[in-house]
């Protein structure tokens, strides 16, 4: 399972659901019925562990003010659109919304237990790539990433193993196109005495940032399409035990994904309808 099915994933929406029909009609959320304003069902925050990783959640869920949708349904009767009327008469807006921080040392730890201390084939009996591990940062809101490594030549003539290491940095572009997280304006730099990867790099080094511009690239459609499945069965496996209302969740996505000085924050929105049934 993914990162995002994970933050997306666990009690999420089953929790919220509870809390709608808890708190909904209660005494204490009346008074929010008289006002323009959305009514906040659920407000909470945890921490989730992924492979070692920390990232941590607030978690905040909304309903359309029953007020609000009330006047909005007057006007359509003084406007004489009563079939519109007559079937959205129980239908409200809600939406779950998710903020994920991940700090640096999270970040690392993610990297370093998937991608550290592994030897990469770059040439099958020549070249072989070592990451000894992943420091990752930020300037401004640019995110960089140190990447020690060591290069093994099994050449004859060219037998060594040389040290170095790659700075790289760069932005965050989302949704260009939809659905898929790659970076923009990557650079990088190469720290080393070797004058092996000196050469290498001053003659590789635009090709090798044409390489991983277009390499570094997720696209998480799938992952939000599971999500939104495991999500809408959490509310139905709560929603079966009563009559009276029932949620369809329509969208899932992600808003937003910065780095910012304290770490790779995200948000996700999910958006549904929210139907009370007679």
């Amino acid at each position: 399972m993914s990162v995002f099915e994970r933050v997306l994933g666990g009690n999420v929406f089953y929790e919220f659901w509870k809390q709608l029909q808890q708190h909904i009609f209660s005494e204490a959320r009346f008074i929010q019925l008289i006002t323009l304003q959305p009514i906040e069902i659920y407000k909470a925050s945890t921490q989730l562990e992924v492979d070692d990783a920390k990232i941590d959640l607030h978690i905040r869920s909304n309903v359309e003010n029953l007020m609000q949708r009330r006047i909005e349904r007057t006007i359509n009767l003084l406007t004489l659109n009563l079939l519109e009327n007559k079937n959205k008469a129980y239908i409200f807006d809600f939406d779950v919304i998710i903020k994920a921080q991940m700090a640096y040392a999270e970040v690392n730890k993610f990297f370093n237990h998937h991608f550290a201390k592994q030897t990469y084939v770059i040439e099958e009996n020549q070249y072989y790539l070592f990451i000894k591990k992943f420091e990752t940062s930020n300037i401004g809101t640019k995110g960089e990433v140190r990447l020690p490594f060591m290069l093994e030549s099994k050449r004859w003539f060219l037998k060594r193993k040389m040290h170095g290491v790659a700075v790289f940095n760069g932005s965050i572009n989302f949704h260009q196109p939809k659905y898929v997280i790659k970076t923009r304006n990557l650079r990088y730099r190469l720290e080393t005495n070797n004058w092996i990867l000196k050469i290498i790099d001053r003659i590789y080094h635009d090709q090798i940032v044409a390489f991983l511009s277009d390499f570094l690239q997720y696209n998480f459609s799938e992952e939000l399409m599971h999500a939104k499945a495991e999500a809408q069965a959490q509310i139905d496996s709560f929603q079966s035990q009563t009559n009276w209302i029932a949620g369809q969740i329509e969208e899932m996505d992600m808003e937003r994904i910065t780095i910012e000085n304290d770490g790779v924050h995200a948000v996700f929105l999910a958006q549904g309808k929210l139907r009370l049934i007679p």
